[in-house]
């Protein structure tokens, strides 16, 4: 990783807000709203498609896409693209030149998975140049030559490639949205703070992948979430579990808990009909169950959850091997499977964990 990107990924913790990290950063704990950037709140609202777009005015947002899919001989792999934005000065910026500004900051990271096996890639890029943006109509992300863009069709493409490896991927998002939370407001606390998101269930309705020489057709199911903030974690918060689960009954759950002193969670199920609606953590428990050793120390990989007004009961493990995004904050990402009360497969991320 290059320098900017260690300094992008130090400054904006995204991913894994450490205690440590949390309180020696320069932009301290990640709570408030800091320099001047506007704090997500309950009672504001999500607005598309203006909301796939950047919000300047905030200091944390990203583009995340995670996906499981088959090849036609039947091998699975696992896919993930985040495109990463981090403004050092609230916005909007539109009486700047264009140049090497020091507004805001890019990183996008990569990965291709498959049992037993994890390729990792990322990259950086600063504000002003054009090297990486987003526009919000017609959909388009990008940073260098990775992009996730929309097609006339509707149909959007991520087209992404690695030391090693690459992906081209056709997808559909499954109409309409799912706004998290309170509306579109996702809580990562009792206490305050949280975020604006929002979430597309993905069909991947064809594309290929690819391994060293060997390429792959593929089709497949997905999860986008679109996600701004000022703050995210309090500095008693160390990391979160998050796992976005794709069920055989044509439902969707997402949910993640927030470690710290008092864990917190919250979850959205999506019904087969595309209704969404969320559980607070009365209507519904997750708890690991089994755990594995891997280069960076001991980590859940086997999962239960359950949400009885839904009658779900289920069982969420990883698959073999170890999904550890490397770098200066590393974080685990990688694909599951679900069985008990219904099958079903998905992902899940796990941040703050250290040795």
């Amino acid at each position: 990783m290059n320098n900017l990107g260690r300094a992008l990924l130090v400054l904006v913790l995204l991913t894994a807000c450490t205690k440590d990290a949390a309180h020696n950063s320069s932009i301290g704990a990640l709570s408030g709203s800091p320099n001047g950037f506007r704090q997500a709140e309950a009672g504001m609202t999500i607005n598309l498609p203006q909301d796939l777009g950047p919000h300047p005015q905030y200091r944390l947002e990203w583009w995340y896409l995670t996906a499981n899919l088959k090849s036609e001989d039947g091998e699975q792999f696992g896919v993930q693209w985040t495109l990463f934005r981090s403004g050092i000065r609230p916005g909007p910026y539109a009486d700047k030149k264009p140049g090497w500004r020091r507004d805001e900051v890019w990183l996008a990271h990569a990965a291709l998975s498959r049992p037993g096996e994890h390729h990792f890639a990322d990259r950086a890029a600063r504000g002003g140049t054009g090297q990486a943006g987003v526009i919000a109509q017609p959909f388009s992300a990008w940073i260098d030559h990775w992009r996730l863009e929309s097609e006339d069709s509707g149909t959007w493409v991520l087209d992404v490639e690695g030391d090693g490896f690459r992906y081209r991927l056709q997808l559909q998002p499954q109409l309409p949205p799912v706004l998290n939370g309170e509306s579109g407001f996702s809580a990562k606390s009792a206490g305050g703070g949280g975020s604006m998101y929002f979430s597309y269930p993905l069909r991947v309705i064809g594309g290929e992948v690819q391994i060293g020489s060997a390429i792959f057709k593929v089709s497949g199911q997905g999860w986008f979430d679109r996600e701004w903030s000022s703050q995210y974690l309090l500095p008693d918060q160390e990391g979160w579990d998050w796992m976005a689960l794709h069920l055989e009954d044509g439902r969707h759950l997402m949910l993640f808990r927030v470690r710290g002193a008092e864990d917190f969670f919250s979850a959205t199920l999506v019904g087969a009909d595309g209704k969404a609606r969320s559980l607070d953590d009365s209507e519904f428990r997750v708890r690991p169950t089994g755990y594995r050793d891997s280069r960076y120390g001991e980590v859940p990989v086997a999962w239960q959850v359950v949400v009885p007004s839904a009658e779900i009961d289920i069982v969420i493990r990883s698959w073999p091997g170890d999904y550890w995004n490397p770098g200066t904050v590393r974080y685990w990402e990688g694909p599951v499977t679900v069985t008990g009360s219904v099958a079903g497969e998905g992902y899940l991320e796990m941040t703050g964990y250290r040795n």
